[in-house]
Parts: structure tokens; sequence; C-alpha cells
């Protein structure tokens, strides 16, 4: 293989593909990245068998091939080459050393034969579903914290997508928390689609996707065990690859509250600089908040009243209190302040919607004038 590339281009692949190199593993070639020609394109591709990204960038190629390397030997010492200079690279073909210069800098890194590397889905002939690539990020900011961190149950550790239609759906549940996110597409699937993906592959996809003239497609290998994410840019072409998780997922439309007795709208930043500040006492009783809910006349002439509390037995105690429109019975229910700021976080909209139904029940949060987004939470025992 004998190609000549830019410094930038190269160093912005190396770091695209790296985020899935197995930096702890028993098959060595899981630490390697793969280079191979692909027309006038450098193809670059890492794997851990769960996570493979495959990524491409414009190059010269003077002499077609494939080698496979060392991602992060490679990747720290294009990073360290001037910017703005070519980059020329020859070698490595079954497992020899791949010869990098630049500059007067130059460079012998020795590798394996490629043909060891796993072979990645491409699902070229598969049916896609297409979605602008910033929409597409938001969905996942606002469903995949919901999903579970430990692996006792596997299912939960990833997000439920579906296709319906021209709907897309995404949702994720730990047990303590959902999240359930609606979007409508120009085309859907020839049939439905139910499949269960990794958090963390959703979280990599999201770190990847553009602006708003980007698109990502959404597309399942023929045996169904893997989903792929093709995404355009105006700097080229990546494609993640991830397993699916096995199981069923629950259905969480039975756990969303229908109904609510006490309903509250107030201003997100408020209520967030209100939850961040007594998080600072929470952080020593278990990191629980508690809000109190007192409704303003039945006229309307005087807003209701939230109050939020924390109390460390050893530290101390504080209190915030701020008009809010509350309606419905008066109450007072005790949530995770981690919990209630991450999605007071990934909310857009100005004022947000609470619907309680008592201090035992789970809540359900909206934004304000928006119907895609739904986030339920459920309530933590506290002493007052």
């Amino acid at each position: 293989m004998r190609i000549v590339c830019v410094q930038e281009q190269l160093s912005r692949g190396l770091a695209t593909v790296g985020r899935a190199v197995s930096s702890r593993t028993t098959m060595p070639v899981l630490g390697h990245v793969l280079l191979a020609t692909d027309g006038e394109r450098l193809r670059l591709a890492a794997t851990n068998l769960e996570l493979g990204i495959t990524t491409w960038i414009s190059v010269r190629v003077l002499e077609e091939g494939r080698a496979t390397v060392p991602a992060r030997l490679l990747a720290e010492f294009v990073n360290s080459l001037p910017s703005g200079k070519d980059v020329s690279i020859d070698g490595g073909t079954r497992g020899a050393p791949l010869h990098l210069s630049c500059d007067r800098i130059s460079a012998n890194v020795k590798g394996m034969d490629p043909d060891e590397f796993p072979p990645l889905a491409t699902g070229d002939d598969r049916p896609a579903v297409r979605i602008p690539s910033r929409e597409f990020r938001t969905m996942i900011d606002q469903v995949a914290f919901s999903a579970a961190r430990d692996e006792s149950r596997p299912v939960l550790g990833g997000v439920n997508v579906k296709v319906s239609g021209a709907q897309l759906t995404l949702a994720a549940a730990d047990g303590f928390r959902l999240s359930v996110r609606h979007a409508r597409l120009d085309h859907g699937l020839p049939e439905p689609l139910d499949i269960i993906v990794p958090a963390r592959a959703l979280t990599e996809l999201g770190r990847l996707l553009g602006g708003d003239d980007d698109e990502v497609e959404l597309s399942v290998t023929g045996n169904r065990t893997q989903v792929l994410f093709r995404v355009r840019t105006a700097d080229g072409e990546t494609v993640l690859v991830s397993r699916l998780l096995e199981g069923q997922f629950p259905d969480l439309q039975r756990v969303i509250p229908k109904t609510a007795t006490t309903e509250m709208t107030i201003s997100r930043s408020e209520l967030a600089t209100a939850i961040k500040i007594a998080s600072i006492f929470a952080r020593d009783a278990a990191n629980v908040v508690r809000l109190d809910l007192q409704p303003g006349d039945e006229g309307g002439v005087t807003p209701g009243t939230l109050e939020i509390t924390a109390t460390a037995p050893d530290v101390g105690d504080n209190k915030s209190q701020m008009p809010a429109g509350i309606s419905g019975d008066e109450t007072h229910i005790s949530f995770s302040a981690e919990f209630l700021s991450d999605v007071l976080g990934v909310l857009k909209s100005d004022r947000i919607h609470l619907k309680l139904t008592g201090p035992l029940s789970p809540a359900v949060i909206e934004g304000v004038g928006v119907e895609d987004y739904t986030h339920v939470i459920m309530p933590m025992h506290s002493v007052r």
C-alpha cells in the first residue's frame, strides 16, 4: 500500500474509529486499526466485537493495499506530526512494518496480518430509514441516560428502537426512571422494526452526528443481530455497527401514569438551579431532595409555591422557595437530585410540566408544549 493524505484528515479519522478500539482484550488485533484503500479513499476501521466504527478519508492512492497496526500508537504519532502537511504511508502488506513520513519525520510501525482483522457488516443492500442528524442526536441525549448502568438486567442496558409506519420511537428505563421520545419520518420501513441497541453504542453515535444538513441512516442486518448507522456529513462518511441485545423490552406505556392529582408548571432553568443548590447538601443524605407543592387560590390570583429542601443530619440543610403554577391537591414528593438534574438538562423547553399522583407514585415530567417526549421518575423515601 502506498498513499498520501493530509495530516488533519488522518488524525480526525483515527480519532473517530478509536472510540471502538478495545483496550483490554485477549485478541491483540482488536487493539489495532485497519487501513485499506477503497477507490480514491482510505478506509479506517476498528472494532471490539460489540461495537465497530468505519470511516473514510480522501487520499491519493499510489498503490492499493491493506494494513493493520496498533491504533493508539498510530494515533499518537499522527497527532504529533505538523498540521497542514502531507503524510506518506507505504508498506504494511501481510503484517510488514508500515512506513510513515511527514516533513522530516518518519517512523516504522509494526502491525499484524490484515486478514486477521474481523469483518464488519456493511448493510448496503438493507432497507433503511433516514433522519436528520441533529434531531437524532437530541433523541439520543434525551433517552440514553435512562438506560441501566449495571449488567444485572442486560435488556435494560439498552435503548428500545422502534419504527412503526412513519414514526421512530426511542425508549429506555432502568427501574427508577424512563424516557420515551418520538419522531416523524419521511419514509418508514417495509415492515415494523423493534430492536434493543446498547446504550453505549447510541452514546458513541451521538458524538459522531453533525449539523442540520447531515443525516443518519438506520438499518438492520439480514440475520437481525446487528444494527448499522450510516452518518453522512460534509467531511465524509462514517458507519457505526453494533450488536443487538436479545430479550423482550418492557412495555413502558403501561408504566406511564395516565392521570394526576397535582400538576405544576414552572421555569425549567429556575428549577434546575434550585436542584443544583440542594444537591450540595443532598449528596450527604442519599442524594435525596424533597419537593413540597402548595397550590395557589382557585381563582389563580395568587400563584402556588414550590419549596425544595435537602437535609443532611451531619452537614446542614438547604431550602429554596419559588412561585409556580400549581393546581390540584397539596402534596410533597422526594426525588434523586441526580436523576432530576439529568432530565432537566436534556429538556429543551423553557418551562416544564410536572404531574403527580401522590408522594409514593411515579411522576411525569414533560416540556410545556412538547408532545414527543415523556420522562417518568420514581420517588425516593425521605424523612423530614
